[in-house]
């Protein structure tokens, strides 16, 4: 369909396009808005002309860009929060290129601004000519073409469509600016008497198809819609339409309680980006060590300190909540709740190391502690630092030798960890979720390595700690050097990190695809109240395709549509007027089909350039609230 329309453009351009802009593209803003998507899912041809002096442009964007909000708070508290994010902001923000996000508050895009319609008799010059309507590419064309036009007849006329059908029928479309109207004045009868005036005679056949939209905030709106065959349907329905909730979340607008949260993601983001960029420059000839951005500094003293505090120490388990809890009052206690598991607590600790000799500087302490010490907080998770910890602990490993980017690659491991552990918290504390159903949905495809790949041992030549003298000598690993090698079979291999590019990615995607959805709750929590509705939300959320690890920072708005029951939404809705209508009633004969769309908003959505609106001012003289209303009509015979 779209290539036959092609050769209409091409055929087209050749011959106006000296005087008239023509463009091949999906439809702006103001027809989509006015007709509907659902009319429109192709391609259309657009005839105007543009206007690029319209200063206004410019400063109709407002920049933003993602950034990583630094927490003043400096001191450590192992029992208290876990989410003190040290970041270095100003590093990380110099370092990743996070492109700005221009976002327009308009109802259009900026460039319709530049659209000013061509007058109604050259447009409908160009359609009645027999070179537009019986040129040879037109034959076999599928597609509409549409003329804006300058609304300055008694009428208003917006736009023209001429469609072209594989049928041969013959298809317009004509849209009317009307003017303002009250919500009072929009009856039923009133939308069904213009219909039939221009129909001339009463059909057999009608259908009447209403969509209601109400904004509840700007990011937020509820789409109630339905179809009906009833001679005199009623306009507002809240029992039996079909509801969508769509919803925008910018990643540079969290809620307050969860920035710490998304801290921690973009901190984890930025040391996997940290490894990446060191494995490369491997490739290449110079030679240097691995960077590490995050932390703000960590006196040595303090590290061992709080690394021998963490490991002596019995944690403690606090009981669960036995009672249903405001999701807003588990996420401060899931900032505010004391970690049990060891690694969890060593990633607050290590995260805030300056450096990366630093960091490997507190590995090394860490090591030693589990040698010297018998650790009474035993590690409880799955990671390679928890197995490491328990191996030399238990003497049957030497203190490994950690080089490269493997400090950094250890840190994320246990950072990933611990940050899906804050979102399990607050989900399954929350009632929305169990942590089955969590894990379920976070279920994929793990990246195998390949099993013919054995790794290289050798034996430690100086064991760190004392040992019997019949003890077995302790094997550690040589650096990320596999070869394949028949005879040591019988060696047992042990890596210092289970690093892999592609499961890392596809796990920081994942729990951005959680933190989005944790804040669409929150939002849907705060604005709407849908408790009943969270669990479905939830597994509508999760059952998206998660962005790639690119698009993080590349799209930072996450939009959502998500089905929902009607009498989840009554309550809100009941007695409110919505902030756009549009009702399309659809009559028809053996002869011909009459589709009149009568849309309302209440505010303008046609840019300065295609409509003025010189009569705002009888808007402001009324308590009743006023709608912007524009017919469209289209015949097909």
């Amino acid at each position: 369909m779209a290539a036959k329309l092609a050769n209409i453009y091409e055929a087209l351009l050749r011959k106006y396009g000296q005087k008239y802009t023509i463009t091949y593209k999906m439809p702006p803003t103001y027809i989509n808005n006015i007709i509907g998507v659902d009319e429109n899912q192709e391609k259309i041809l657009l005839f105007y002309i543009e206007e690029r002096c319209n200063p206004k442009v410019a400063d109709s964007v407002s920049p933003s860009k993602i950034n990583i909000k630094k927490n003043k708070k400096t001191d450590l508290n192992l029992t208290g929060s876990p989410l003190q994010d040290d970041c270095e902001v100003d590093t990380i923000d110099d370092d990743v290129d996070i492109p700005m996000n221009l976002i327009c508050a308009k109802p259009w895009k900026l460039d319709e601004e530049w659209h000013k319609g061509i007058t109604l008799e050259n447009a409908r010059g160009i359609i009645c000519s027999p070179s537009f309507q019986l040129c040879p590419a037109a034959r076999q064309s599928v597609g509409s073409v549409w003329f804006l036009c300058l609304p300055h007849d008694v009428k208003k006329t917006l736009l023209l469509q001429y469609e072209f059908t594989s049928k041969g029928s013959f298809s317009r479309g004509i849209v009317h600016y009307i003017g303002l109207i009250s919500a009072k004045a929009i009856t039923t009868q009133s939308l069904l008497k213009n219909h039939f005036f221009a129909v001339g005679v009463e059909r057999t056949c009608i259908e009447t198809h209403i969509e209601n939209i109400y904004q509840i905030k700007n990011n937020i709106t509820i789409r109630c819609s339905w179809s009906t065959v009833s001679p005199l349907p009623p306009l507002i329905d809240l029992s039996t339409c079909d509801v969508i909730l769509n919803q925008t979340f910018r990643a540079d607008s969290c809620h307050p309680l969860t920035e710490d949260f998304f801290n921690q993601l973009l901190i984890l983001i930025s040391i996997r980006e940290d490894i990446l960029s060191f494995k490369k420059s491997q490739d290449s000839d110079i030679i240097r060590e691995p960077v590490y951005r995050c932390g703000i500094g960590i006196e040595i003293s303090e590290i061992r300190e709080t690394i021998n505090k963490a490991m002596l120490e019995m944690a403690e388990f606090l009981p669960t909540h036995c009672t249903d809890s405001d999701i807003e009052d588990v996420i401060q206690s899931a900032k505010l709740r004391r970690l049990n598991d060891l690694t969890d607590n060593l990633w607050e600790i290590l995260k805030r190391c300056s450096s990366y000799k630093d960091l490997k500087l507190a590995f090394n302490v860490l090591f030693q502690s589990a040698a010297r010490s018998n650790i009474v907080n035993t590690p409880a998770n799955k990671n390679r630092l928890a197995e490491i910890i328990t191996e030399i602990s238990n003497r049957r490993l030497a203190i490994p030798c950690l080089t490269g980017s493997e400090p950094l690659e250890l840190l994320l491991e246990i950072g990933l960890e611990k940050l899906y552990k804050d979102y399990e918290y607050i989900f399954v504390e929350s009632k929305i979720c169990s942590s089955n159903d969590l894990r379920n949905k976070w279920a994929r495809k793990d990246h195998k390595e390949d099993e013919a790949a054995i790794l290289n041992v050798r034996k430690s030549l100086r064991n760190a700690v004392f040992q019997p003298e019949n003890a077995a000598v302790r094997k550690t690993l040589l650096q990320n050097d596999r070869k394949a090698s028949n005879d040591q079979d019988d060696l047992v291999g042990l890596k210092n990190s289970n690093f892999d590019e592609i499961e890392s990615a596809q796990t920081l995607e994942k729990l951005f695809q959680i933190h989005c959805t944790l804040e669409h709750v929150i939002m849907i929590h705060i604005n709407l109240n849908l408790s009943n509705a969270y669990y479905e939300i939830f597994d509508q959320l999760l059952r998206r395709a998660p962005r790639t690890i690119d698009q993080i920072h590349d799209r930072s708005i996450d939009e959502i549509q998500i089905s929902l029951s009607a009498h989840y939404v009554r309550d809100q809705l009941q007695g409110k007027d919505p902030h756009s209508r549009r009702i399309s009633i659809i009559s028809s004969d053996k002869f011909r089909q009459v589709k009149s769309t009568f849309y309302f908003n209440m505010n303008n959505i046609c840019p300065p350039n295609i409509l003025e609106m010189t009569n705002f001012e009888e808007q402001m003289l009324t308590k009743e609230n006023m709608y912007y209303h524009w017919l469209y009509r289209k015949i097909i015979s």
